[in-house]
């Protein structure tokens, strides 16, 4: 130890020079020799990389380490961060969120099956960064993202003033004894909508196909990123897989034909691209994911409420035929010519709010004895249909908001408490001394362990023992290897008593 202490600045200087000339078989030399003299001073407590050497070799790569276990104790394994390759902030939120944490053992192997995914996704996404004008389009996501809300949104603000209801534009223009707006006057009589003033119809279109171009960028960067994880099949040993027929497929493809149709339509369906702006917000999304946690469970209400309707249209139906008097008015909106007529008409009155049953003119029965008849039609419907049927709708949505704030709190607590790698608590570290941020940030980092086994996915060159053990295990998502319960630091300080003893 003592002579590769003196020869230190030498080997500085040498694997310096190496880098500066570059080429990968000197970097990796290089690196080789940075890691020795590494684990060589974490071994004997002391500094043989030198201030000067360390500096050369981080001017041009950077290293990371991780801990991990081998044969009994605990190695600290050095290994160069790759060039190329992220993991996108959307992977790391599904992550962060996603992650099992029922138990220790649970949440370490459900690490290992997230991090073979994202290893995999980054090596992805490597491939198509390394094609220029595609690299461009992914980038720049979030630019397509805003720029089709914006742009729909401008114009329709824009048509706020440009739709006008023509008769009614020119009876006021009489009233007020003045005259109509010269391209209000070139419109039809009985035209009603969108009376393009000079310049509109050109400026939509130029917005119109800047808005088509931002669309199709948005699905082509949403489908290059993705198309490895869309699946038929589901799979449970999957964390990352997409459904090929998620909503999110089908809500792209109505923003494309929104986008090509909304010129035709002089602006008006651009109106569907402001839903656009809940992608923009993560807490409209939660709001919408909470509403929908029980998606299933709401499907089979609605059949639920549509046999109540069938149920009462029949009675209606009875009660209109029955030669007492006619129950509906149609005037009023109200038809039962048929069964078909009865079930509508009942399905929109009950949409309404009547504060119980039905808002039915009853037109020919208004004498006291058909208010009996009236109270036993309306108070079961209202028993049924709203008191039941709505609030069980109700509380099912509720719910779902309750059930994702739990999620939420319990990773929250888990993620500031526990550490994901060992398992050690907050408090436990603390006792010990050791400062909690810096142990998840710095010995326990899991995007450290990401890069890591990313290095090892990627690496052609030979590996050390100990990384050929976790390339293994890692392989099938055996978490035997990751320092369960230990952390070299807790280990120094124990060893450190038991020697002054």
């Amino acid at each position: 130890v003592s002579t590769q202490s003196t020869e230190s600045s030498g080997i500085n200087a040498e694997y310096g020079g190496l880098l500066e000339e570059g080429g990968e078989k000197a970097q990796a030399a290089a690196f080789k020799g940075y890691a020795l003299l590494k684990k060589i001073s974490s071994l004997e407590k002391k500094d043989y990389v030198g201030k000067t050497g360390r500096r050369k070799f981080l001017k041009n790569s950077k290293v990371g380490s991780v801990e991990v276990q081998w044969k009994g104790h605990l190695e600290k394994v050095y290994y160069p961060t790759p060039r190329s390759g992220h993991v996108r902030n959307k992977i790391r939120e599904e992550l962060k969120w996603g992650i099992d944490r029922k138990s220790k053992f649970d949440k370490q192997r459900d690490f290992l099956i997230w991090s073979q995914e994202i290893v995999e996704d980054v090596a992805h996404q490597r491939y198509f960064h390394s094609l220029p004008l595609i690299s461009w389009v992914m980038k720049h996501e979030a630019w397509w993202d805003w720029l089709v809300f914006l742009i729909a949104l401008v114009i329709q603000l824009w048509l706020l003033k440009e739709w006008v209801d023509i008769p009614w534009a020119r009876k006021a223009a009489e009233e007020a004894a003045g005259e109509l707006a010269p391209h209000l006057s070139q419109c039809d009589n009985h035209t009603m909508g969108v009376c393009p003033s000079e310049g509109f119809k050109f400026t939509i279109v130029c917005l119109g196909s800047v808005h088509l171009l931002a669309c199709c960028f948005l699905a082509t960067s949403y489908f290059l990123a993705n198309y490895h994880r869309i699946s038929v099949k589901r799979n449970p040993n999957k964390r990352m897989l997409i459904k090929w027929h998620s909503f999110y497929h089908f809500y792209l493809l109505a923003l494309l034909v929104c986008s090509c149709l909304g010129i035709a339509t002089d602006g008006v369906l651009y109106c569907f691209h402001l839903f656009h702006i809940a992608t923009l917000f993560d807490l409209l999304g939660r709001v919408i994911r909470g509403a929908t946690t029980h998606a299933d469970q709401l499907i089979f209400c609605f059949p639920f409420a549509l046999f109540i309707t069938i149920v009462y249209a029949i009675l209606y139906d009875y009660v209109n035929q029955s030669g007492k008097g006619e129950v509906f008015d149609n005037s009023e909106m109200e038809y039962c010519g048929s069964l078909l007529q009865c079930l509508v008409t009942v399905l929109l009155q009950s949409l309404h709010p009547a504060g119980g049953g039905h808002n039915l003119s009853w037109k020919d029965r208004r004498e006291f004895k058909d208010l009996w008849q009236r109270l036993l039609i309306d108070a079961s419907f209202w028993i049924l249909f709203t008191v039941i049927g709505l609030n069980v709708v109700t509380s099912l949505i509720l719910d779902g908001f309750r059930q994702l704030k739990a999620e939420r709190e319990r990773a929250v607590k888990d993620m500031t408490t526990l550490c994901t790698v060992c398992g050690l608590s907050k408090d436990e570290l603390t006792n010990q001394g050791i400062s909690w941020s810096t142990h998840v940030e710095r010995e326990h980092n899991i995007w450290s362990y990401v890069t890591f086994f990313y290095y090892l996915q990627e690496h052609s060159g030979r590996f050390s023992a100990v990384e050929n053990e976790v390339l293994q295990k890692f392989k099938k998502a055996d978490p035997s290897f990751l320092p369960s319960g230990r952390c070299i630091s807790i280990d120094t300080k124990i060893n450190n008593v038991i020697n002054k003893m």
